[in-house]
């Protein structure tokens, strides 16, 4: 029979064998662990508040990225800051005072409930965070928030439908810039746009097509935000064909950025899915500044014309914004639909925009990380 010691001895050895099996189990199974994810959607911004001093706050962000106001720096600056924070402040804050809820921006209490659900839908599996171009949360913070959960990919969602220099680009630039700052090393993937995207199209026509069958309306309009002529050319892959005749009459590898091009194509599609003919679906682009010249038609022209051409009722929808906001709630649904009224027409119906349906969710899902999707 074994001493005491001899057995203790043996005891041990079992015990440090099996440790060090565990260990390298461990090890061997985090190794084969896929980088950890994040999936980020970003949506536009808001002020914090409808008080003057926050929408000057904003606007003064907003108008002063070279993007949007895409003139050289120390002219933008002399506009920005000399001429437009003295005077367009307390207008805007008067037009955020209309549409502002009891629980804050449109914009963001939309964009935060499809964040949540799109959390609620992977359960964990990916880290899904919120940010806005302008205000806050901002990128940097979702990013910072991801560093500090050990994520190691993420996946990049402007929710911008169509690809637009000042939208889009802006956003995808200073995302890549905070990733640089914020996560060196990580990797990303970014979904530039998603309007040919079958989900999303499905989601649009569930939501507008209801509506046209309770209205029965003369036309479908939809109204895009507008952007100046001259950024249709200014994007990273810029259009071939830009200026030509017919340029956007369809979607293609000669236009493929094209903001203009890409907003018919959503519409032509949409069309077929609501199975309405080219005649009753109007193409229309809204929010224009300034003197300088931005894509047409335009829709506040369009709604003075239409009630002369026997275009009394209206249904109206804004696929280029996934979340209601102030260019989908006061423009459209106050201030367009007055000026239709006003012109001759008599019935005027918004539809509002994705929000945080869950189709659209699933939309989001399938686009992002469907792997990950139940």
């Amino acid at each position: 029979m074994e001493d005491d010691e001899s057995f203790f001895n043996k005891l041990d050895l079992i015990y440090e064998v099996r440790n060090s099996q565990r260990r390298q189990f461990v090890v061997e199974s985090t190794a084969m662990q896929p980088p950890h994810t994040g999936l980020l959607l970003l949506n536009l911004g808001s002020p914090e508040s409808p008080a003057t001093a926050d929408v000057r706050r904003y606007l003064d962000q907003f108008l002063n990225d070279p993007y949007v106001i895409d003139i050289p720096g120390f002219l933008r600056k002399i506009l920005v800051n000399g001429i437009i924070l003295n005077t367009r402040p307390k207008k805007s804050a008067e037009a955020y005072a209309q549409i502002w809820t009891k629980d804050g921006s449109p914009l963001i209490l939309h964009t935060r409930a499809l964040v949540e659900k799109v959390r609620n839908r992977l359960k964990g599996r990916v880290t899904v965070g919120m940010a806005m171009r302008y205000g806050n949360p901002s990128i940097g913070d979702a990013l910072m928030d991801f560093a500090k959960k050990g994520v190691r990919e993420v996946v990049f969602l402007p929710l911008y439908p169509q690809y637009s220099y000042a939208a889009s680009e802006s956003s995808i630039v200073e995302f890549e810039r905070e990733m640089k700052r914020l996560l060196p090393g990580a990797g990303s993937r970014v979904i530039e746009d998603f309007f040919s995207d079958e989900a999303y199209l499905s989601a649009l026509a569930a939501t507008i097509g209801p509506v046209l069958e309770e209205q029965q309306p003369d036309r479908l309009l939809l109204s895009y935000h507008g952007v100046p002529e001259r950024q249709l050319v200014k994007v990273r892959k810029k259009p071939a064909v830009c200026g030509t005749p017919g340029c956007c009459d369809r979607w293609n590898e000669e236009n493929l950025k094209c903001y203009r091009a890409q907003s018919f194509e959503t519409s032509r599609r949409l069309g077929k899915l609501l199975h309405l003919g080219p005649e009753r679906v109007i193409t229309a682009f809204q929010s224009r500044l300034g003197r300088t010249k931005w894509i047409e038609p335009y829709t506040d022209v369009l709604l003075r014309s239409l009630p002369e051409q026997g275009v009394k009722s209206l249904v109206v929808a804004s696929p280029s914004f996934t979340a209601d906001c102030l260019e989908t709630l006061e423009e459209i649904q106050i201030r367009y639909r007055e000026l239709f009224l006003q012109s001759g027409g008599e019935r005027f119906r918004y539809v509002e925009c994705l929000n945080s349906r869950d189709d659209f969710v699933s939309s989001v899902l399938s686009l992002t990380v469907p792997q990950a999707c139940c």
